[in-house]
């Protein structure tokens, strides 16, 4: 039995001091290899271990006299980046949209504007003999011409419209040349003065100019206003 123990003892023995030679060597070489590579006519080193572990060696494991096997550096690896590959763009779709036909919008009808009725025209009534009176007198007179005027007063009490005719002598050849605050017309021997509304109270003066064919100032021999009554002056 303790002879057993004994054997066990050594080959543990024998065991780490193997492995302690094995470390010892692998730093070595490892040191070696740091420090540059060995030329071609050197040996390696090798770390004999002490005479206790040669003697183990001898009876339990032949001991390993070569070289230790060099450890290949890992080569480089040269990383290849990938060819840009071109992408090869779209071609653009030529497909031309059709122009939408312009399509004709109905013209609406035009709707004809209904004529608003015009509001009846309430005209002034008649003037009545007593509600207009008249004056007519000669404001400037020359060889073929005269100016005139004619004073209408509504003596009513309600508006009215009015109209004053005069007369002159034969042989007088009067032409109305213009007028104003009323309308005038008419030749030869008869002129035509024409308002509208003159209201109650009130007073408008018209005058008018007028050639002659007579040397002399003329007058008319009659007047008439809406049935009034006119004077010449």
């Amino acid at each position: 039995m303790s002879k057993h123990r004994d054997r066990q003892f050594f080959i543990a023995r024998s065991v780490f001091g193997l492995a302690a030679a094995f470390l010892v060597g692998l730093v070595m070489w490892i040191a070696i290899r740091a420090g540059g590579p060995a030329s071609a006519d050197e040996n390696p080193v090798m770390v004999q271990p002490s005479a206790g572990l040669r003697a183990a060696e001898s009876t339990t494991l032949p001991l390993v006299t070569g070289p230790p096997s060099a450890v290949a550096s890992p080569s480089s690896s040269v990383s290849v980046s990938p060819s840009a590959s071109p992408s090869t763009s779209p071609s653009a779709s030529a497909a031309a949209s059709a122009t939408p036909s312009k399509s004709a919008s109905p013209t609406p009808s035009k709707t004809s504007k209904s004529a608003s009725p015009t509001p009846a025209r309430t005209s002034p009534s008649p003037a009545a003999p007593k509600d207009l009176s008249a004056t007519y007198g000669t404001s400037a007179s020359w060889a073929d011409g005269f100016i005139a005027t004619v004073k209408v007063t509504n003596t009513g009490t309600t508006a009215h419209d009015f109209t004053v005719t005069l007369s002159y002598p034969s042989g007088a050849g009067v032409s109305v040349r213009g007028a104003w605050n009323g309308s005038a017309s008419g030749s030869g021997n008869q002129i035509t003065l024409r308002g509208n509304s003159l209201a109650p109270g009130r007073s408008i003066t018209v005058g008018f100019q007028a050639s002659k064919g007579a040397k002399d100032q003329v007058k008319p021999s009659g007047c008439t206003v809406g049935g009034g009554s006119c004077q010449v002056s």
